[in-house]
């Protein structure tokens, strides 16, 4: 009976043990979907408080169909593991938007529907072996607006999740945002300004109707204060030269009330210098070109150095001129060719942009004390100075600017954000109004502005401005060429400075929540000690092939001048000293070669060693570890019971 009985139990046991596990399984299933850890270095699958916002704020539903060839990129581990995470991504961002937004998953096979149905999205396909992979997303809202992300690069693969929240964005808030423009550039006339329109000759910056295929704009009146307001998602100052107190206080009040700025405030423009005179008609390149703001800019702790330049060799534009003796193609250290390099990758502005024209940079820092972050966008070389704006006006010579250049080895800022917590500019309450005049023409007594709204002293959040210490990079002739062709003007950009504007405009036209995303890590990591012994080992090896390459070169040198005069000789014929080189040569060779297969034998033994100590680590340490753990809690227990018998 005690055999009995005590079978049933354990039977029972394990017939209980295995309800409980489905059960805990299927209730974990149910309730626990949405509960993960994140256990990456980077938290890669941890979204950010921003893409939160931005999904619970998600006012109609929105359909996310994303298209991915599965089958087709089997055949390319690295694009089948990113789709996955992608298509992970994707679930979340469904799981957390309280249902407003639904997910399609669809594989295009060839000539199929759902091939068709990625054509017309616009998604792009990419040749892998012999069929087209499409690996992209296509949203549509209630209104059935579309927005694409025609194909997933893994080279972006840090800004994932910035990609995917401004798509949910943009259909979540499908009106076009409005950008206002003020300043002395005379972006709408174009090089002649006012003057060419009244001619008839305007021909707008290119760069505007950039700005015009993605956005509303309105140019505003500097003589209008109050058309600065909140209805703008986006402002430009577009050099801000001459403004008065009455402009600056509405701008003052714009960023303190949670408007975007983007500044493009120049110590010298050069377009400006160039502009030609109202009056005589004439280029002006010994008058004040400059629009710098710092009162306003040290209220949000930075400010654009005064009267100074930044001139940088290494960056430095090659110009021709004929200024000293014959024409010659020479560096002209004030305009700079901004590359990759001194670009901030890690900001989606300037990720993947190439290089940016500008011409006679200021130089942007921080205050002391300032209670805003100063991130650099762009960033000079430390090969470079500041020089005084003295050197710019009348017609500089290369050459002479060259000769007094001094690198100062510091690097400087050229383009920044500024964001934080920020105080007015007018702490003494708005500036009075404009001085009036009666019909004497006799003075008014000037009286304080009556603001529509009580005065903002402090921001409530922090500011978002992006500071460019640069005009001249909106000019046509830093970024673009033309040339005619049938009659027809083409136009060729030769930098990306209309990417960088366009960019950043995208960038702070978004909510503040899309605006603090940062790029993210990658999940494909590198064993990076692996990385670099297999990097030392192609090190050693080329120098030893270059070698090798040598003597080869060298003794088929020496081979083909035996051969030239011993032509008309058979084999037989040949010398004792002939013969005795090309056996060297063959000697040389297969030396060559034995050295070549033992420095490949040697440094990939260190890789070998390394890859064997994982393998071990991974298979054989754990298993080993366990069992040591098991036998010694199976010594315990038998000393335990050992002890139990001999106290009973």
């Amino acid at each position: 009976m005690k055999t009995g009985s005590k079978a049933l139990l354990t039977g029972t046991g394990l017939i209980a043990a295995f309800a409980i596990f489905f059960a805990v399984n299927i209730l974990a299933n149910q309730g626990l979907r949405n509960v993960r850890f994140d256990l990456t270095e980077a938290k890669l699958y941890t979204l950010s408080d921003g893409t939160r916002n931005v999904l619970k704020k998600i006012p109609e539903p929105i359909t996310l169909r994303f298209f991915f060839s599965d089958k087709i990129a089997s055949a390319a581990p690295q694009i089948k593991q990113y789709g996955a995470r992608v298509r992970e991504l994707l679930e979340r961002y469904a799981a957390l938007s309280n249902g407003k937004i639904r997910l399609e998953v669809i594989d295009p096979e060839p000539f199929s529907e759902a091939e068709d149905r990625a054509v017309q999205a616009g998604l792009k396909a990419a040749t892998l072996g012999d069929g087209q992979l499409y690996f992209g997303l296509a949203g549509t809202n209630a209104l059935d607006q579309q927005e694409t992300i025609p194909f997933f690069q893994t080279d972006k693969e840090q800004f994932l999740e910035y990609d995917l929240t401004k798509l949910v964005y943009a259909l979540s808030n499908p009106k076009k945002p409005l950008v206002g423009i003020l300043g002395a550039l005379p972006l709408e006339y174009g090089p002649g300004g006012v003057m060419a329109a009244m001619r008839g000759q305007a021909q707008p910056y290119l760069i505007l109707e950039q700005i015009k295929q993605f956005f509303d704009v309105k140019m505003l009146d500097a003589n209008k204060p109050e058309e600065i307001n909140d209805k703008f998602s986006v402002l430009i100052l577009a050099h801000p030269k001459d403004l008065g107190a009455q402009e600056k206080y509405a701008i003052d009040q714009y960023v303190l009330k949670g408007g975007r700025l983007i500044a493009f405030s120049d110590p010298y423009s050069e377009t400006m210098a160039a502009m030609p005179n109202p009056a005589t008609g004439m280029p002006m390149p010994g008058a004040d070109s400059g629009s710098l703001l710092n009162d306003l800019f040290k209220a949000w702790g930075v400010e654009i150095v005064p009267d100074k330049f930044v001139a940088d060799l290494a960056l430095a534009q090659r110009v021709q001129t004929g200024k000293s003796g014959p024409a010659a193609v020479v560096d002209y250290i004030p305009w700079l060719n901004v590359p990759p390099a001194q670009m901030d990758h890690g900001d989606v502005i300037t990720a993947d942009l190439t290089n940016i024209n500008t011409a006679s940079m200021g130089a942007i820092r921080k205050l002391d004390g300032a209670t805003t972050t100063l991130t650099p966008l762009l960033m000079s070389s430390k090969q470079a100075m500041l020089m005084d704006i003295s050197n710019l006006k009348g017609d500089p010579d290369p050459q002479k600017l060259a000769d007094q250049f001094k690198p100062s080895g510091d690097s400087y800022v050229l383009a920044a954000r500024i964001s934080g917590p920020a105080k007015t500019a007018f702490p003494d309450g708005p500036p009075p109004a404009p001085e009036k005049k009666d019909a004497s023409g006799k003075a008014e007594p000037a009286k304080p502005a009556a603001p529509a709204e009580a005065q903002v002293k402090e921001s409530a959040k922090p500011i978002n401005v992006i500071l460019v210490a640069d005009a001249d990079l909106l000019d046509d002739r830093f970024w673009v060429r033309s040339q005619q062709m049938f009659g027809q003007n083409l136009y060729m950009p030769i930098a990306a400075n209309a990417d960088f504007v366009i960019n950043a405009i995208d960038n702070m036209s978004g909510s503040g929540d899309l605006i603090a995303l940062r790029s993210r890590g990658r999940s494909q990591r590198p064993f990076e000690v692996i990385e670099d012994l297999r990097r030392q080992a192609e090190q050693k090896f080329l120098s030893r092939q270059n070698e090798l390459q040598k003597q080869l070169e060298d003794t088929q040198k020496k081979l083909a001048d035996l051969q030239s005069k011993t032509q008309g000789q058979s084999n037989a014929l040949l010398t004792a000293e002939q013969q005795a080189a090309i056996d060297n040569f063959r000697d040389q060779l297969l030396q060559t070669r034995r050295e070549l297969r033992g420095v490949q034998r040697e440094l990939n033994h260190d890789i070998d060693n390394l890859e064997l100590w994982i393998k071990f680590i991974n298979i054989g340490l754990m298993p080993l570890l366990a069992a040591l753990v098991a036998v010694g809690l199976g010594i315990a227990w038998r000393r335990r019971r050992a002890r139990r018998v001999a106290d009973s």
